[in-house]
Order: C-alpha cells, then structure tokens, then sequence
C-alpha cells in the first residue's frame, strides 16, 4: 500500500512538470469554436450517490457558492496542465473495481467515490485527483466538473471537464489524451453545475438519435 502522501507528491511533481519550458500548441482559438466544442445543458438531474457520499466524507470539497467563472482561459501554460495532470494520475493511479478495492458490496454500498491515496482506484477516483491536481494548480473549481458518460461499451463511466472558452475538454482515465468532449464517443449523461458541485443537470448525449436508439435497445437486451 502506497502511504497517503502520495497525492502530495503528485503535487510536487506537477509543479516541476508546470515550470518546464514546452512546445506543444493550444486548441484552435475561440473565435474559430463551433457550438458542438461546448456541451449544452438540458434539465436539472439527480445527484448521484457517489458524490453524496463522497461529501459526507470531504465537507470541504463539496462547498456550494464558490463560482469564480464558468469559462477557464486556455492558455498555452494550461493546456500543458491538462495533458501533464490526465498522464500523471492515469499512469501513477492502480486501476480496481471498488468491491475489489474496499468490499463495498458487504457494506450495502453501491458506489464509492473517494480520493485514491493508497495508490488505486477506479474511474471516479482518478477524476477527483486530477480535480484536486489541477485547483492546486491554480484553476477555477467552478471550470472543472465531474461528468457522468456511457463509455464507448455503453458502461457507466466518470470523466473531469474542464469548461474553457477553447470548448469543454475532457480528462479520461481511459486515455492519455485530452479531446474535446465530442470528439470522445461517449453518449453524456450529467454534470455538475458551476454555481454549485452539489446541483448536477442533464447534457445533451453527444450521439445522434439513430444512435441513441441503437444504445437504448442494447441496454434493454442487456438488462432482460
């Protein structure tokens, strides 16, 4: 077992990898961004109980009234933030299944969000450090929200956006690469809101309808 300074040291390495001169270039400027780089809100949505759980343990990280903007500036020194932080915590985080990693399942628990201090976690855990990571980091808490998606096997999965005026950019355990949200493949379902992490709201999918049709008869095969 990994001790719990491990999220302190993944700090001191990005602040190393932050100060390290590179040539890698921003996404196309905003003036050139189509309304499909930003994902766009549908209704209000249901607080999933990982989250609700994870308060109860981190008060402090689920404090509502703390928007400073919905936008984060996307900078050059930034968009390597991205890129270092999603490669950082994919590479040093262990991936396990929560059951395996805590024995929810005994406890009556069906979904446990925390941070992965022991050195592994799943895909919600792998979101929470990259958003720890990157508010250290100087970023907005208000600009990186936690996102519920079906992934490309139309799994429940867990993704960090990041909202810049460059279009709403996603950080995947998954995948080392930073994409727009559109260009992942994943059908979106919810995300936190800005005004307040504790209001979640519906997205539009990301899929056509034909698409859509085709994941909804999938599911409903599956779940017969």
């Amino acid at each position: 077992m990994r001790s719990l300074l491990v999220a302190a040291s993944f700090l001191f390495v990005a602040g190393l990898l932050f100060s390290t001169a590179t040539t890698a270039k921003p996404v196309a400027n905003t003036a050139a961004a189509h309304a499909h780089q930003f994902a766009r809100e549908v209704t209000e949505a249901s607080v999933p109980v990982g989250w609700t759980s994870f308060c109860k343990a981190q008060p402090a990280e689920c404090v509502a009234g703390q928007k400073s903007v919905e936008f984060a500036d996307l900078d050059h020194d930034r968009w390597e933030q991205l890129q270092q932080i999603n490669s950082l915590v994919n590479h040093e985080i262990e991936g396990v299944g929560d059951n395996d990693h805590y024995g929810i399942y005994k406890l009556g628990i069906i979904n446990w969000w925390t941070y992965p201090d022991d050195g592994a976690g799943n895909c919600n855990d792998y979101v929470l450090l990259k958003k720890k990571l990157l508010v250290e980091a100087g970023w907005p808490r208000s600009a990186l929200l936690l996102t519920v998606v079906l992934d490309t096997h139309n799994e429940g999965h867990l993704v960090l956006m990041a909202r810049t005026n460059d279009g709403d950019l996603i950080l995947d355990n998954l995948t080392d690469a930073v994409k727009n949200w559109s260009g992942t493949g994943y059908t979106f379902i919810k995300r936190q809101t800005a005004d307040n992490p504790n209001d979640w709201v519906r997205l539009e999918s990301g899929r056509t309808p034909e698409e859509l049709a085709m994941i909804s008869k999938a599911l409903a095969s599956h779940s017969q």
